[in-house]
C-alpha cells in the first residue's frame, strides 16, 4: 500500500496517513454548499485524518498498563490519560426540522437548548424516531438526492479547556467514534472537515485551529445525505452525536497507527508476533504556514531517528519479553516499521478462553530512555484457517453458536453504555452463544474491546445496506467510493481485534464491482480473517470463503452438506427468525448441523427487541364512549386561533385508538369529519382519519385530491374524491366524508363536492382507526412519510349527518367519537414499536428480560450433548463439545427423581476431553418402587468456578430421562366407590 502523502511504501494492514495536503476554505455554516457534500458520494470526508486503530496516547508503558487495570472501559482508560479531553457530557443544542431553519452563525444563536453526548436527539425529545425495516425513511428515493424541504439539523456547541503543554510541538486531534448521518466540524469558528458513514470514526487534525486554554468546537449535524442510501437497515432510524466525543494529543513524532498479527505455528503451539507500525512526523505538516496562510507556528525538535520499543505482558501482568526495531523519518513524512519475536507456546486466545495479554508500546528518541509516548494494545494468540471444509480455531472446528445483535437501548437508542454492552455479553455467554454478528453496522469500538475479553467470535460488518434497492451497487456506481471508504474505515478501527474472524461485505446490497473492491481491499491488507457476504440470495459470493444461507430450513440447510460441488464451510447468516413464540426449529437446525463437519452453525435472528420507552400521552374522547387517542412519535402540541391543536410533522407522528367495537361501523350511516390545517411540503401521504386500508377513510388521493372510501366485502373501495380548494395549504377546513346508506358524500368546509352511489355494507377490518396513519399501509415498508397538517378535531358518528348538521357549529351529543386536542394527559411510559412490531423479533426484552425463546436458544446451543444408552442401568454418552476445555473443568450432577421428590443424587467425575464423547453409569440403585410412580433422571454440567459472566453453579447443560424401571400398576379404584359431584350455577 502506498502512502498518500509521498510514495513511501508501508506495510500490510496499515492505513496511509497523510493529512489532507491543499488548505481547505474556511466557511461559516451558512456558507456550506449543501449539495456538493449531502448529495455527493464521492464526498465521504474533509480534511480527515486516515482511518487507524484508536489512539490513547500516555506518557510510558507503566502508565498506559496502570490504566489498563484499573478501568473497565475504553472511556475510562481515556480519561487516565493526560493526553485525552473527553467531550462527553452537556452541549448546547438548536434543533430544526429543516436546512433552512438551522443556524448560519453559531454567534447569532441565542436561545440554546442543552442536549447530553452521546445520545441520539430523538431520545433527548428532538426530532421523531423512525422505524424501518426495507426502505431508507426519507422520501422520494432518488439516489443521491435527499430532500429539500424535511431533512432535520441538529447544531452542538461546546467549550473544552486545552492545556497549555498540548499546543506547544504537539499536534491534537478531535475524533468522533459515531455521528449520524453526515456531521460538519468547526473549532474556535474555524471550519476543519466533514465526514459521512456513520457507524466508523471521523478525526481531524486541529492542531492549527486550537488555542491554549478555552476553545469551542461547534458541529452540524445533518439527519440525511446520500450515505443514508446505504443504511436501509431493519432497525430504528436515529441521529446525532450517539457515539463517544474527544479531543487527543500526541508528539509531533508519534506512532500513527499499528497492526498486531499472531501467527501460531502449525503444531499450534509458538508463536510469532508481528506489529507493522506506522512512525509519522507532523513537525512540518504545515511548512509554509498553518495551512490557511497564516504563519507557520511551529517546527520540530526531535531528532530524525527513533526505536520503537514493544514490552509484551502476559494474561497475569507478568512480563514476556521486549523487542524493538530502529527507524528514521523525516519531517513531514510516514514510514512503516516491523517489529518481530517469537513467543514460545502463549497462553491461546478463544471464545471459551479469552486469553489477552498486554503489549506496550513506546516512541523512543534515539540517545534517550525518555519515551515521546507510550499506547497500549491487547493481544489474543489465535490462529484462524478453514481446513478440509471447515473454520478451524488453533486447529480446531467450531460450532458458531451465534446471534445478530443490533446496537438498541430502549431509553438511549442507539447510544449503548459500557454497561448495557457488558449486560449483553454476560447474558449472551449464560445463554450458551458465542457468535455475534455486528448487524448491519460496525459496533461502538467498546463493543470489540469485551468481545475479546469475554471471549466472542465476532462478524463485523460495514455499514452498507441498500434493502430498497439491492441492485443500487450496479446501478449507482457513484457510490463505489462511499461503500469502499466504510469498509475501509471499518477493518483500519479494528483490524486489532483478536475476537473478530471475519469481514462482512454487506448486508442486503446485493453484489456488485464495489463488494469485489471491498474484499480485494482485505485480502491485500489482512489474510489473517475471513470474508463474509450477505446479497438477501443465499449468502454466497465468489470471494466469501463461505457459504452464509438466509432463512433456510433444516432440510435446506443438509443440502449444502450433500451438495458434492461444494466444500466451504457453512455459516448461517440469518437463521429461526425470533419474532413472538418462535425458535421451535432450533433443535432440528442443531441435530443437522452436528450430523455434518461442512456446516458449522449460525446466526440467529436476532438478539433483542428494538422496542424505545415513549412517554404514553393520552388525548380524551370527549364523546362519552372512551376512545381516547395515545399520541405516537413527537408530534407538537401548539396554540391556534382555534385553541389548542395536535401538529402532526409527517415522520411517524400520530394518534391510534383502541380498537373498540364502537367503531366498527359496519352498516350504512357513518361520518368521518376532521377540522384540520393541510401543511406544506406534501409528504407522499396525508390520511386524515382512517381504519386501516379496509374498512372506511377519509384522506389525500394525492396532493391535490381529496378521497373518502369504504370497503364493501362484495365491491371492495367504494371511492368519491374531487380536488381541494386553490387556499389548500396553510388555511384550517372541515373535511367530511359521509356514508347515507345509498351514497358517499364528500364535503369540505360545508360544501358537497362529490358523490357516488353505494348501498351495501361496510367490510370490518381489524385496524384501529389513526389520525394521520393508515395502520394497513404505513408499517415496516412504507416508502414514504406520513401526515404533516395541524389537527383541531376529529369526530366520527354512527349515522349520516345532515348538510345541515355539518354546515353547523354543533356539538358531538350522539358522536361515538369527539377528539378536540384541547386535552393531554401523561401517563407514563409505554414500548413502542413505531410503525410495525416487526422489529419486535429478539430473544429478550429491550430493558433485556429473557423471553421463553431464550431457554430453547441455550438448549441447542449446550455444549454437552447427553444421550441415553442404558437408562435403567444408567448407562448416558456424554459428547463434550467445548472445543477447548475438558469436562473435568466443570462440575456435572446427577440426581434421581420421582417427579417430586429426590431420591438419590451425586457428583459425576467426568473426564472428557474437548470434542471427544464416552459413556459413563450413573451410580444411582433401583429405588423402592411405588405403585404408579415415575422415575427420572437428570445429569446435570455447570460451572465449578466464577467468571467474568457467571458464579460457580451455573448451568450450561443438563438433559433429562426417563427411567424405565418395572415399576408396579397402581390399583384400580372403581367409579361406583368415587364420591359424588354437583354442578351448580
Amino acid at each position: 500500500m502506498l502512502l498518500a502523502s509521498g510514495g513511501v511504501a508501508l506495510l500490510p494492514g496499515l492505513a496511509a496517513g497523510g493529512r489532507t495536503d491543499d488548505p481547505i476554505p474556511d466557511r461559516s455554516p451558512g456558507d456550506l454548499d449543501l449539495e456538493a457534500y449531502l448529495e455527493n458520494p464521492a464526498m465521504v470526508a474533509e480534511n480527515q485524518t486516515e482511518p487507524h486503530v484508536p489512539t490513547i496516547p500516555f506518557p510510558s508503558v507503566e502508565a498506559a498498563l496502570d490504566g489498563d487495570r484499573r478501568c473497565a472501559s475504553q472511556s475510562e482508560r481515556r480519561d487516565r490519560s493526560p493526553f485525552v479531553r473527553s467531550l462527553e457530557g452537556e452541549w448546547e443544542f438548536v434543533w430544526s426540522l429543516t436546512p433552512d431553519g438551522a443556524p448560519d452563525d453559531f454567534d447569532a444563536v441565542d436561545d440554546w437548548d442543552r442536549i447530553d453526548v452521546p445520545s441520539v436527539w430523538q431520545t433527548e425529545g428532538y426530532g421523531h424516531a423512525m422505524y424501518r425495516n426495507v426502505p431508507v425513511p426519507m422520501t422520494p428515493y432518488e439516489p443521491p438526492e435527499v430532500p429539500d424541504t424535511i431533512n432535520p439539523v441538529g447544531t452542538y456547541r461546546r467549550t473544552v479547556t486545552v492545556p497549555g503543554n498540548w499546543t506547544n510541538d504537539r499536534r491534537t486531534f478531535l475524533r468522533f467514534e459515531g455521528i449520524k448521518s453526515a456531521a460538519f466540524v468547526w473549532v474556535n469558528g474555524r471550519y476543519v472537515g466533514y465526514d459521512q458513514g456513520s457507524m466508523t470514526p471521523a478525526e481531524y487534525d486541529v492542531t492549527d485551529a486550537l488555542e491554549p486554554g478555552k476553545n469551542t468546537v461547534a458541529v452540524q449535524v445533518y439527519r440525511w445525505s446520500d450515505g443514508t442510501y446505504l443504511e436501509n437497515q431493519d432497525m430504528w432510524h436515529f441521529a446525532g452525536i450517539y457515539r463517544d466525543a474527544y479531543l487527543y494529543s500526541t508528539p509531533e513524532v508519534h506512532l500513527r497507527d499499528y497492526a498486531v498479527r499472531t501467527d501460531v505455528d502449525e503444531n499450534y503451539e509458538d508463536a510469532t508476533l508481528t506489529v507493522d507500525a506506522e512512525v509519522a512526523d507532523r513537525s512540518r505538516a504545515d511548512a509554509d504556514g498553518d495551512g490557511r496562510g497564516g504563519e507557520k507556528k511551529h517546527e520540530r525538535a526531535e531528532p530524525d531517528s527513533y526505536t520503537l520499543r514493544a514490552h509484551l505482558f502476559d494474561p497475569d501482568g507478568d512480563h514476556v519479553t521486549t523487542f524493538e526495531a530502529d527507524v528514521d523519518v523525516s519531517a513531514g513524512d510516514s514510514v512503516g516499521v516491523t517489529l518481530e519475536t517469537d513467543v514460545s507456546d502463549p497462553r491461546k486466545w478463544s471464545a471459551e478462553h479469552p486469553h489477552l495479554y498486554r503489549l506496550g508500546l513506546e516512541l523512543v528518541p534515539a540517545g534517550s530512555n525518555r519515551p515521546l509516548e507510550a499506547q497500549l494494545e491487547r493481544v489474543g494468540f489465535r490462529e484462524y484457517e478453514i481446513v478440509d471444509g471447515q473454520v478451524r480455531v488453533n486447529g480446531e472446528p467450531v460450532e458458531f453458536r451465534g446471534v445478530n445483535r443490533h446496537e438498541h437501548d430502549p431509553v438511549r437508542g442507539r447510544t449503548m453504555t459500557t454497561e448495557r454492552i457488558r449486560e449483553d455479553l454476560e447474558l449472551l455467554k449464560r445463554s450458551n452463544v458465542n457468535a455475534i454478528r455486528t448487524s448491519h453496522y460496525p459496533n461502538d469500538p467498546e463493543f470489540a474491546a469485551l468481545a475479546d475479553e469475554y471471549g466472542f467470535y465476532v462478524q463485523d460488518e460495514v455499514n452498507a445496506e441498500t434493502h430498497q434497492n439491492e441492485e443500487l451497487v450496479n446501478d449507482h456506481p457513484e457510490f463505489d467510493p462511499s461503500f469502499m471508504d466504510r469498509f475501509r474505515r471499518m477493518v483500519q478501527r479494528d483490524k486489532n481485534h483478536p475476537s473478530i474472524f471475519t469481514w462482512s461485505t454487506g448486508n442486503e446490497a446485493g453484489l456488485g464491482p464495489a463488494h469485489f473492491e471491498m474484499a480485494e481491499y482485505a485480502t491485500d491488507v489482512d489474510d489473517t480473517r475471513f470474508l463474509y457476504h450477505q446479497a438477501n440470495n443465499g449468502g454466497v459470493a465468489p470471494f466469501a470463503p463461505i457459504i452464509g444461507p438466509r432463512y433456510v430450513s433444516p432440510d435446506e440447510l443438509e443440502g449444502f452438506a450433500l451438495d458434492e460441488d461444494e466444500d466451504r464451510p457453512v455459516i448461517m447468516g440469518e437463521y429461526s427468525h425470533a419474532m413472538g413464540n418462535s425458535l421451535g426449529l432450533m433443535k432440528p437446525f442443531w441435530e443437522t448441523i452436528r450430523e455434518h463437519d461442512q456446516l458449522q452453525g449460525g446466526f440467529v435472528w436476532d438478539w433483542v427487541d428494538q422496542t424505545l420507552y415513549e412517554d404514553l400521552t393520552i388525548t380524551p374522547d370527549e364523546s362519552g364512549t372512551g376512545n381516547d387517542g395515545a399520541l405516537h412519535g413527537n408530534p407538537s402540541i401548539v396554540e391556534t386561533d382555534r385553541g389548542s391543536a395536535l401538529a402532526l410533522s409527517g415522520l411517524d407522528d400520530w394518534v391510534e385508538l383502541y380498537r373498540d367495537p364502537s367503531l366498527d361501523v359496519t352498516e350504512p350511516g357513518l361520518t368521518v369529519e376532521a377540522v384540520v390545517k393541510p401543511r406544506e411540503p406534501w409528504t407522499g401521504a396525508d390520511p386524515y382519519v382512517t381504519k386501516g386500508d379496509t374498512q372506511y377513510a377519509l384522506q389525500m388521493a394525492d396532493e391535490e385530491t381529496l378521497e373518502w372510501f369504504v370497503y364493501d366485502p362484495d365491491e371492495e373501495w367504494v371511492t368519491v374524491s374531487a380536488p381541494v380548494p386553490d387556499d389548500w395549504t396553510g388555511s384550517w377546513h372541515h373535511v367530511a366524508g359521509v356514508h347515507t346508506g345509498t351514497e358517499l358524500r364528500l364535503y369540505v368546509d360545508g360544501e358537497l363536492l362529490e358523490t357516488t352511489e353505494h348501498s351495501g355494507t361496510i367490510d370490518r377490518s381489524r385496524q384501529p382507526v389513526n389520525v394521520g396513519r393508515n395502520a394497513t399501509l404505513h408499517t415496516d415498508g412504507y416508502e414514504g412519510w406520513l401526515s404533516n397538517a395541524v389537527f383541531d378535531s376529529v369526530r366520527i358518528y354512527d349515522r349520516a349527518l345532515s348538510p345541515a348538521e355539518l354546515a353547523s357549529d354543533r356539538a358531538a351529543d350522539d358522536a361515538i367519537l369527539d377528539l378536540a386536542f384541547e386535552e393531554f394527559r401523561d401517563e407514563g411510559t409505554f414500548r413502542s414499536y413505531g410503525v410495525s412490531p416487526f422489529c419486535i423479533n429478539g430473544t429478550i426484552f429491550a430493558d433485556r428480560t429473557p423471553q421463553p425463546e431464550l431457554w430453547e436458544l441455550k438448549k441447542a446451543h449446550q455444549p454437552v450433548g447427553i444421550d441415553p444408552v442404558d437408562q435403567a442401568a444408567g448407562v448416558v454418552e456424554i459428547h463434550n463439545r467445548f472445543h477447548f476445555t475438558p469436562l473435568s473443568a466443570l462440575e456435572t450432577t446427577w440426581e434421581l427423581t420421582d417427579g417430586e421428590t429426590v431420591l438419590q443424587d451425586g457428583v459425576l467425575s467426568l473426564e472428557v476431553e474437548p470434542g471427544a464423547t464416552r459413556e459413563v453409569t450413573v451410580p444411582f440403585d433401583e429405588p423402592d418402587l411405588e405403585p404408579g410412580a415415575e422415575y427420572w433422571l437428570t445429569v446435570s454440567v455447570a460451572l465449578a468456578e466464577d467468571t467474568r459472566w457467571a458464579d460457580a453453579g451455573h448451568e450450561v447443560a443438563f438433559e433429562q430421562f426417563a427411567v424405565p424401571f418395572d415399576v408396579p400398576e397402581p390399583p384400580l379404584e372403581r367409579i361406583d366407590s368415587m364420591p359424588s359431584t354437583s354442578v351448580s350455577r
